[in-house]
């Protein structure tokens, strides 16, 4: 199984309001999705298919879950607000059997593409590409962020990994053939004018050659126009 979560910045950091305890909540237009497997077979998959906007955090030193969070475009990783990362590592800190029973833990986060699997690894186990590239976060136990958290809990089949993943594949190469449709029309464009240019260019050139006259064609013209009254 695959769990997801949401956050916004408006709960993020918080305990749930107490107005709002009790009912049903339903995300917003500018929530964020937090997502992790159930066991290690999960997170394998989720090694494997994670996504390009994904950030991946885990209990430094610790086993835990592997939590994923999917970055909205227009955001780095030093952009997102301190909040919504203060979420996810409560997360992952809750998802960590020794780390849960402790007053303060390290997470380590990085994006996805940064984490490196090797095939003499264990099944779950990760390495990093460049460790120059890890973030760390020491956060203690806040269990009203937790509990925020799982009332936003929803469990779907392991196979959403995958699917995910040919989702955003598709949305890529659609998104590409329209970039080389209108990087060839630009470009075609650009030829078309080039060429008006030139014919102009060439027009003027010939206009110029024909309309120019000498001082010495002006003399013989001179000359003739005498001669025609003498």
């Amino acid at each position: 199984m695959v769990y997801f979560f949401w956050t916004s910045e408006e709960f993020a950091g918080k305990a749930l309001p107490k107005e709002l305890v009790g009912q049903k909540l339903s995300p917003p237009p500018d929530h964020w999705v937090m997502y992790m497997g159930e066991h290690k077979e999960e997170n394998e998959l989720l090694i494997k298919y994670g996504l390009p906007t994904d950030l991946w955090f885990h209990v430094d030193d610790l086993s835990s879950a592997h939590v994923y969070l999917r970055m909205p475009k227009g955001y780095e990783v030093d952009t997102i607000p301190a909040e919504i990362i203060q979420d996810c590592a409560q997360l992952c800190k809750a998802n960590s059997i020794t780390g849960s029973k402790r007053a303060r833990v390290r997470i380590v986060y990085t994006m996805w593409s940064n984490l490196r699997k090797k095939k003499s690894m264990a099944v779950g186990q990760i390495g990093y590409h460049n460790i120059s590239k890890l973030k760390f976060i020491s956060v203690d136990k806040e269990n009203h962020i937790v509990n925020r958290l799982n009332k936003t809990k929803v469990e779907k089949e392991s196979s959403i990994i995958k699917k995910m993943r040919d989702q955003y594949d598709k949305q890529q190469r659609k998104l590409e053939k329209r970039r080389k449709i209108k990087e060839a029309e630009e470009e075609k464009l650009a030829i078309e004018k080039q060429k008006r240019e030139e014919e102009l260019r060439s027009y003027r050139d010939v206009m110029k050659s024909e309309c120019m006259t000498s001082n010495q064609d002006m003399m013989e013209t001179f000359e003739e126009y005498e001669d025609d009254f003498m």
